[in-house]
């Protein structure tokens, strides 16, 4: 996918993500876009798409709404970072794959963001934390399936083909060779 195409799907999901998600909250809970794609992004697309908007967005969200400043950004750049890794051993192909990203990046994104508001001396404590993240992470869970299923039809051309390579050409060639 291009930059282009991602930064636009990045900006409507900021302008969703701050306006319409608001009125569907569900406990007071409302979803994080911006965290559903980076997930999405750095799971299913090569490059850099999910860290570099991942930090751009999460920084803006920080200056609009939060009090401090960065630490969505490194959040959302430390989940991408876990998402590459967990991409080496996962099948993109697999919804189930999807869904074990989308949990592993909510979990540690709410981790990172409460230990660091913890440091900073806020009173935000850890059962608070834990009681709006398994809404938080169902909820999540609901809308990367939505945003797979509607991506994936771009990115895994045969999905009921279970026996098609999904590597590079030249790697392909290799293989046919020896």
């Amino acid at each position: 996918m291009k930059y282009r195409y991602s930064f636009l799907i990045f900006i409507i999901a900021f302008i969703l993500q701050t306006t319409i998600m608001n009125h569907f909250s569900i406990f007071h809970m409302s979803p994080n876009l911006i965290l559903c794609l980076v997930v999405i992004f750095s799971f299913l697309y090569p490059g850099y798409h999910g860290a570099i908007y991942g930090i751009v967005f999460g920084l803006i969200v920080d200056i609009c709404y939060a009090t401090i400043i960065g630490v969505s950004a490194l959040s959302n750049f430390i989940v991408y970072l876990i998402c590459i890794e967990m991409k080496r051993y996962l099948n993109k192909d697999s919804m189930v794959s999807v869904m074990i990203a989308s949990f592993t990046g909510t979990t540690v994104y709410a981790l990172l963001y409460w230990s660091a508001y913890k440091l900073l001396g806020y009173s935000y404590t850890f059962l608070y934390m834990l009681e709006k993240e398994a809404v938080l992470i169902v909820y999540h869970l609901i809308i990367t399936i939505l945003i797979y299923q509607v991506v994936s039809r771009h990115i895994i051309k045969h999905r009921g083909d279970r026996f098609m390579y999904s590597g590079s050409l030249q790697e392909a060639r290799r293989l046919y060779r020896t």
